[in-house]
């Protein structure tokens, strides 16, 4: 049976022409079960419909033609319960429906089963025999088990089923869900980019002679290096400098001390230069994806970027000019920096990423552009997508597919409303945050890239509530030195000098690894990561404490805080090493008689771990500030991996339990008199700022591009009613009754263009 399961699955997916694999598939189960009939029939959950879409058995005819509604029949029926049901004498049972189409009044003994997807009907297949019998238990199992294995290349292929024109509802638009990327309205023509070459196309390959590779390899990186100073000349009228800071960051991968020493290195041990490029690009790409930090996990795109163009020099593939069509949407497979930076602005309309984060550099450069984008649309076919018309809804996260004329005509008018509405936040982008009652919210961004000295000149933007170091350390062979991260932090903190500036020490290990420091973890999540590395390796931390603290003698506006922080203890002995370091710094400064005042910097904990809420009263005299990481907190309170995108629909920072948990926090923290901020993404969203605020938190953390939404909604709300929203949020059991509540408070305060596009 396996070895059959293994043969229909392989020629369903093997297939290129779905009509043909449907038809393939239902014949395959039918001589594999001996069985007279065998039919699928594909869903539309939201509309609880079934389409007939292959047969062997039934009506030839009638595919693509029965449509049957979940209460209708005993298909109907299967799909409407989400199991497996067989009947003995379907044409005596209760459910039986006669289609007179299908023509399956020949047919007693029923087994159907569904196809399921992330707790979505997909479909049923269904198995029918002229004689009155029950279906074997080892027939339902192994339908069973092709249905499960057969999910999610169903799941592929939906945009193909669903793209048909439904006679049921000729007003119906196809819409695929996925991620905002950058909020807006986008209405025009898709347009295809795709890469002229892959690693996946390069065989490894060694050579004799090391010199001439090396010199293919230096021409590449200085043609790239021309490629890249041009894209940032074309961008620097369009970008601000902390989205045009992206290319410095291409600049600075394409240093000798980035990635160029370790493909010198392959090219010198016999590989020549694409394959030595190849063997490099590949384990920092392994090594960046495995990254739980959303942020730098996205950095792998860069790299697989920037190499791309190294990659096209060394093998001569000249670079096509593009012909871009007027309001193009463009498409790919993963957008990335360089993409948008190749298109004139005023060409583009959206942007549709099959791949990608909110954290990654396209969607940071569309949210500088205004360019509404949509990414993450897993499961669909991307070449179904080319040359074809599209909106882009970046609000919600939807494209809509080939829309009708009142589709367009509404999203039309949604996109004037939405540009009257980023007018207006522009407008008041140099406010401070406030209620409607005056209570004032004090903004920090979240950082890690060291390119923010234009966006520390913003006086409404208070300091950074969370810098992550971890940055510098990715792009190394080795540890930094104790100079190169002092004069990295230096940089930083000067930058926002007269503002305070919270550093979270390494945060690595587990699922962050460094590609000089490998670990292997079987649960990375629970493992060696964070403080607990660090404190193992105290010559790690206190070099980089050190540093911190030389840089920060000019301007005294460090804030230094522990990552991972699990009990008091590891807190007591990271203080101590601090003050070490402190001793350490102040005696080397005295010895040079530099006669610098060394400043003690204040310091702090992440409360991302739940065992820290039951002990924060016993922090009182040990830190001097908090603050909370909700993405790792509620991944732990709710044990979900958010990175899995099988059980990733059920991490949600909205679940009344992960409220409840900082509520806790935010009472306890105030009655010991512990200032406590919020850094987690749950402070950049307009409604969970909203419940920050009226939990008594007065300082949030966010990325930069949240700043104006979050502030134009909190000026529209009156204290009390924000109060009164978390009280009531907190009797709730589910995040979908939470969000109804925070969605109806923002509509009731006149804030509803914070939601969508429109009034």
């Amino acid at each position: 049976m396996l070895d059959e399961l293994r043969r229909i699955t392989h020629n369903f997916v093997q297939e290129p022409n779905l009509d043909l694999a449907l038809a393939s598939l239902v014949s395959d189960i039918k001589f594999c079960l001996n069985t007279d009939c065998c039919s699928i029939y594909l869903a539309d959950p939201d509309q609880k419909l079934l389409r007939l879409k292959a047969t062997d058995g039934l009506n030839p005819d009638a595919v693509g033609q029965t449509i049957m509604r979940f209460d209708e029949g005993l298909t109907g029926w299967v799909a409407e319960r989400g199991e497996p049901i067989k009947v003995h004498n379907a044409l005596q049972h209760i459910r039986f429906k006669q289609f007179p189409t299908i023509e399956e009044d020949t047919y007693s003994g029923f087994l159907g089963v569904p196809i399921m997807h992330r707790r979505k009907i997909l479909g049923v297949i269904s198995l029918q025999q002229s004689e009155s019998r029950y279906f074997e238990q080892q027939e339902e199992a192994f339908l069973v088990t092709l249905s499960a294995q057969l999910a999610s290349t169903f799941a592929n292929v939906t945009l193909r089923l669903r793209s048909e024109p439904d006679e049921l509802n000729p007003q119906s638009a196809l819409v695929l869900q996925g991620v905002s990327g950058a909020r807006g309205v986008g209405i025009g023509h898709s347009y295809l980019v795709q890469t002229n070459i892959e690693f996946s196309d390069v065989s490894l390959k060694k050579v004799g002679s090391a010199e001439p590779e090396k010199a293919r390899y230096f021409n590449a990186v200085e043609n790239t290096r021309a490629d890249i100073i041009e894209m940032t000349k074309r961008m620097a009228n369009q970008l601000p400098k902390d989205a045009l800071a992206i290319f410095d960051v291409y600049q600075q991968l394409l240093e000798a001390a980035s990635l160029g020493n370790e493909v010198v290195d392959k090219i010198e041990q016999g590989w020549c230069a694409v394959s030595a490029l190849k063997i490099v690009v590949e384990k920092y790409i392994a090594e960046f994806e495995k990254m739980d930090d959303p942020y730098i996990r996205e950095r792998a795109v860069d790299v697989k970027d920037l190499s791309r163009r190294l990659l096209e020099h060394l093998t001569a593939k000249a670079h096509r000019e593009l012909s871009i069509p007027k309001s193009a949407i463009i498409i790919a497979e993963e957008v990335t920096a360089s993409m948008l930076a190749e298109i004139p602005r005023d060409q583009i309309s959206g942007i549709v990423s099959i791949k990608g984060a909110e954290n990654s550099h396209a969607a940071i450069m569309a949210r500088a552009l205004g360019i509404p984008a949509v990414i993450g649309l897993r499961d669909v076919p991307i070449l179904q997508l080319d040359d074809i018309e599209l909106i882009v809804d970046g609000y919600n996260g939807t494209v809509f597919i080939t829309p009708n004329e009142a589709i367009v005509d509404e999203y039309r008018k949604l996109e004037s409303e939405d540009k009257a509405f980023a007018d207006l936040l522009k407008k008041e982008s140099n406010e401070f945050a406030q209620t409607q009652c005056g209570r004032r919210i004090s903004m920090y961004i979240n950082s890690g890239m060291g390119f923010e000295g234009d966006i520390a000149e913003q006086l409404h933007i208070e300091g950074i509530g969370l810098y992550r170091t971890e940055y510098l350390f990715m792009m190394r062979q080795r540890f930094p030195s104790e100079q190169e991260q002092q004069s990295f932090y230096q940089e930083v903190l000067g930058d926002f000098e007269g503002k305070p500036v919270v550093m979270r020490t390494l945060d690595v290990g587990g699922d962050k690894q460094l590609p000089y420091f490998p670990i292997v973890e079987d649960n990375p999540f629970l493992g060696w990561r964070g403080i607990r590395l660090t404190l193992d390796h105290s010559e790690i931390f206190l070099v980089q404490i050190r540093a911190m603290i030389k840089a920060n003698i000019l301007t005294n506006n460090l804030h230094i805080m522990l990552p991972m922080v699990s009990d008091i203890g590891e807190i007591e002995e990271a203080s101590r090493l601090i003050k070490q370091a402190h001793r350490e710094v102040e005696k080397e400064m005295q010895e040079a008689d530099a006669g610098a005042h060394v400043h003690k910097p204040k310091i702090g904990v992440m409360i991302e771990v739940p065992s820290m809420i039951f002990q924060l009263s016993k922090l009182k005299g040990k830190i001097d500030f908090c603050s909370i990481g909700t993405n790792d907190l509620t991944q732990y309170l709710l044990a979900v991996d958010r990175n899995n995108d099988k059980v990733a629909s059920l991490y949600d920072a909205y679940h009344p339990t992960v409220l409840t948990a900082i509520k806790m926090i935010a009472d306890e923290t105030k009655k010991i008199g512990i200032p406590c901020s919020v850094c987690g993404e749950l402070a950049g969203d307009p409604g969970g700022a909203m419940l920050l605020t009226g939990m008594g938190f007065d300082r949030l953390s966010m990325n930069t591009q949240n700043i104006l939404r979050v502030k134009w909604v909190l000026k529209k709300a009156p204290f009390k009613i924000l109060e009164t929203l978390v009280d009531d949020v907190l009797q709730c059991t589910r995040p979908d009754q939470v969000k109804f509540r925070v969605n109806r408070t923002i509509l009731n305060i006149g804030a509803a263009g914070i939601l969508r596009a429109g009034n």
